[in-house]
This record gives structure tokens, sequence and C-alpha cells, in this order.
């Protein structure tokens, strides 16, 4: 897995701060953002992992292969904060490979697309489920997108490697580079229209 100090700056800058800027410009009380604050990253640490590596099993049964094998959380009991993982049966073509591969990213697309819709139909003013739905939808997939491009840039052999051997480079890396894309008009468009829609009502009561 990546190293430590970088892994922990991804998540600062991509989960940490936009909850930041959500809560801090949202004119909400301050009794009322710092559990959301507190709460929702750790929320975040324990269901990625899990997530993902599920991601990958529908994969899996959707190419027609299963999975055999599986680890769905780090070890925290034993000082291990990273590395889970789906072992595949039955994965014997490439184009199975591929799909299984790149399953978890292919989801990511859909949460920002699906964001951009949903939170532009939002009514909600509770700090803590709109935090929430703007990490499961946004800031988790974003940073798949980060961990998975960063981690084969310094050498790690994950999706994207996998990706890269079957698809080529260019295929790779223009998908990675749409979708990054993607994810950075969902975060700003989402948190754009969370912060109207706050202030918006907190005029109205005043």
């Amino acid at each position: 897995m990546q190293n430590y100090l970088l892994y922990t700056f991804e998540t600062l800058l991509v989960v940490v701060m936009p909850l930041l800027v959500l809560y801090l410009k949202g004119n909400w009380p301050l009794r009322k953002i710092i559990p959301p604050l507190v709460v929702i990253p750790i929320l975040w640490y324990f269901a990625y992992a899990p997530l993902h590596e599920l991601s990958h099993a529908a994969g899996i049964y959707l190419v027609g292969g299963k999975a055999i094998g599986y680890k769905l959380i780090p070890s925290f009991w034993l000082g291990e904060f990273s590395g889970a993982w789906v072992t595949p049966s039955g994965i014997t073509q490439s184009w199975q490979q591929l799909t299984m591969s790149a399953f978890p990213l292919v989801l990511d697309i859909v949460s920002f697309v699906a964001a951009i819709f949903v939170f532009r139909r939002c009514s909600s003013r509770n700090p803590f489920f709109i935090g929430l739905a703007f990490m499961l939808l946004c800031l988790r997939p974003a940073i798949d997108f980060v961990f998975e491009s960063i981690g084969f840039l310094t050498g790690w052999r994950g999706d994207v490697w996998y990706m890269q051997q079957i698809a080529g480079p260019f295929a790779t890396w223009s998908f990675i580079l749409i979708s990054m894309g993607l994810a950075a008009y969902s975060i700003s468009s989402t948190l754009g229209t969370l912060l109207a829609f706050q202030n918006t009502k907190l005029a109205k009561y005043q």
C-alpha cells in the first residue's frame, strides 16, 4: 500500500477539506457541525474498503466468476490500517479481468452523476445527513480515483495497473483523467448547490 503520509495527505485533501468548506461556509451553528466533522471522516474510513471490495465482487459475478475469498476491512485490532481484497475464481478472459478491475471505478462514475442530480433536489437542512450523502456520493468515489491513480504512479500494482495491462496506457489514462474531471465538477457543483440552498434557507429565517 502507499506511504502512510501520502495516504493521509490525500485523505485530508479530498475528504476532509471539502467537508470543512461545506460546514464552515454553510452557516450552521458550530454545535451542529462539530459532530459530523468528526464522525463522517471516521465513517468514510470504515466504509471505504468494504464498498470498494464489494464492488469488485459485483464485477466478478457480473462476468460469470465467483468470489472465493475476501477481506473487507483491515485488521485494525492487529495494528493494520489498510489492506482488503477479494479473490476471484473463473476469471480466465482479459475482458473479465478488465471488468473486475474497473468495476469499482465505473460505479464511482455512477455516483458522481447521481450526486449532480440528487443534490439539486435536496431539501434537507440537517448538516449530518447532508455531509454523509456528500461523502458517499462525491468524496468516497473521488478518493477512490486519487488512491488508485497515485498508487499506480508510485509503483503500486492495484486496479489501474491491471487495467493498463489489458486496455493499454492511452485508454486507461483517458478514462482516469476524464473521470477525475467529472469528480472535480461533481464536488464543486454539489458544494455550490448545497451552500446556495443552505444560505437561502438561512436568509428566509432571518
